[in-house]
């Protein structure tokens, strides 16, 4: 089936967004975000308007999301961040290395220099390995970043890119 990568413009978008994140941050495996973060926290950093927000599109159903934004204000806001999910149901269908494809030329047509991404858990090794093979390197590693719920403390890379 076609995958269609757009942006976000509707309410379903956003709704469909959010019960995406839900899943995922119930796995407690790759955001550092807990269950205080309820829909209103979250769509005043992550699911908002502000954000570039693009949707991945099988069908009529949305299964899989980046967002992206400046790394940092002002004078670091040439560096993107981005952030994917993929719907639960769906990986290992290949939306993921078609969403980082996008958030790269994406980037790029946005004026960013590079991308950072600021917390690869080591654990994610699929990540790891996908980045890595997308050109970003790994330059730094923080110790014991984040409570895994299963492995305890975990580290998690620092990742970059040059655009």
């Amino acid at each position: 089936m076609e995958t269609i990568i757009r942006p976000a413009e509707t309410t379903a978008d956003y709704d469909a967004i959010w019960r995406m994140w839900q899943e995922v941050m119930a796995q407690r495996e790759y955001y550092p975000y807990d269950e205080t973060y309820d829909r209103v926290a979250i769509e005043a950093t992550w699911i908002n308007r502000d954000n570039v927000c693009v949707v991945a599109e099988r069908g009529s159903q949305v299964v899989g999301a980046y967002i992206l934004r400046p790394n940092q204000p002002g004078y670091g806001n040439h560096i993107a961040n981005v952030a994917y999910m993929v719907d639960t149901t769906q990986r290992g269908q290949g939306i993921g290395k078609l969403l980082g494809a996008h958030s790269i030329a994406m980037a790029k047509a946005s004026g960013y220099l590079a991308m950072q991404f600021n917390l690869v858990l080591t654990t994610n090794v699929s990540a790891v390995r996908a980045w890595l093979a997308n050109g970003f390197e790994i330059i730094g590693t923080v110790p014991e970043a984040f409570r895994h719920h299963q492995l305890g403390l975990v580290s998690a890379h620092i990742m970059y890119r040059k655009l």
